[in-house]
C-alpha cells in the first residue's frame, strides 16, 4: 500500500513554513544517504533544489535532481527518493487545491516535469527570496509569482507535448547537442553540419520550436551551470565566470542578474547552508 501525505506534510526536517496567497511555502532538509518510501501527495507542489543531489523514481523512470533545478509534482503522483552522501535542502511551493477551483487548471493534470534553466528557475528563486525575507507586501509578491510559475510550467508542458508530436528528429538532435555541450565554443555552422541541415534552416526552426535562439539557450544553460558552481564555497566568482564560458566576471554578473534577477554574490549568500 502506498502512503499519501496530506496537504502540508512532507518527510524530512521542515524548519520554516510560510503561507500566502493560497500557497504553502516550506524549506526542508534531508539527511545524507536517506531513502524515502514510495508515496504521493494530496496537493500539487513545485520543488526547488537548493543544495545537494538525489535521485527520484516515479512511474518507470528515474531522474537525477541537483541544485538550481525545479521539479513539478502533480497531486497523486507516486514517487520515491534516494539521497546521496550530502545533506539536501529543498524549497517547496505547495498549491492549495482551493486556489485552483476558480481558475482553469486542466494543464496541471500532467506528468511530473523538471526544469534546469529558463523562467521557471528564475521565478522559483524569486519566490525563495520572498520566503527567506518576507515583508509587508510579500503576500502579494508570493501570490503573483506563484501563479506565474504555475502558468509557466503549464505553458512549457503544452509546448513540450506539441513538440514531441511535431518536432523533426534533426531539431531534437540539435536541442540535445546544445544542452549537452553548452560549455564548448559551438557555432551555428557546426551544429547545422552535425544534424544535416542548412544553418539558416536551423536558426529559423530552432527559434520556432523552442521559443528562443540557440545563443539564448546556451546562455541559460551556462547560467544554470554557474548556479550549481556557486554552491561550492571554494570556487571564486572569477573562476566560475571563466568555467561557464563568459568573457570576464563583469559579463557573467550582468548576464546572471538579467536571467536570475539577483547578482551571483546574492545568489550564493541566499543558498548558504543553514
Amino acid at each position: 500500500m502506498n502512503l499519501q501525505l496530506a496537504q502540508g506534510n512532507f518527510y524530512g526536517h521542515t524548519f520554516k513554513v510560510y503561507q500566502a496567497g493560497g500557497f504553502n511555502l516550506s524549506e526542508t532538509r534531508y539527511l545524507p544517504s536517506s531513502t524515502l518510501p514510495r508515496h504521493s501527495h494530496e496537493s500539487h507542489y513545485i520543488c526547488f533544489v537548493l543544495s545537494g543531489t538525489y535521485k527520484e523514481s516515479f512511474e518507470r523512470r528515474t531522474r537525477s535532481c541537483r541544485p538550481a533545478m525545479v521539479l513539478y509534482h502533480p497531486a497523486g503522483e507516486l514517487h520515491a527518493q534516494y539521497f546521496d552522501k550530502t545533506a539536501v535542502d529543498l524549497f517547496r511551493v505547495e498549491v492549495n487545491p482551493a486556489r485552483l477551483r476558480y481558475a482553469s487548471h486542466s494543464d496541471l493534470l500532467m506528468d511530473g516535469r523538471d526544469f534546469r534553466d529558463g523562467l521557471p528557475v528564475g521565478l522559483a528563486h524569486k519566490l525563495y527570496q520572498e520566503f527567506r525575507e518576507p515583508d509587508g507586501v510579500s503576500h502579494l509578491a508570493i501570490e503573483g509569482l506563484g501563479l506565474e510559475l504555475i502558468a509557466t510550467i503549464a505553458r512549457y508542458s503544452r509546448r513540450g507535448e506539441n513538440q514531441s508530436r511535431q518536432t523533426p528528429h534533426w531539431l531534437r538532435q540539435a536541442h540535445e547537442l546544445v544542452k549537452s555541450r553548452f560549455l564548448e565554443r559551438l557555432t551555428l555552422g557546426d551544429i547545422a553540419h552535425t544534424v544535416g541541415v542548412h544553418p539558416v534552416t536551423l536558426a529559423r526552426e530552432f527559434r520556432h520550436g523552442y521559443d528562443c535562439t540557440i545563443g539564448e539557450m546556451v546562455r541559460r544553460e551556462r547560467i544554470g551551470f554557474a548556479c550549481r558552481e556557486l554552491l561550492k564555497p571554494q570556487e571564486s566568482l572569477a573562476d566560475i565566470a571563466i568555467a561557464a564560458g563568459f568573457y570576464d566576471q563583469s559579463h557573467f554578473a550582468k548576464t546572471f542578474k538579467k536571467l536570475i534577477g539577483i547578482t551571483p554574490t546574492e545568489y550564493r549568500s541566499s543558498h548558504r547552508q543553514h
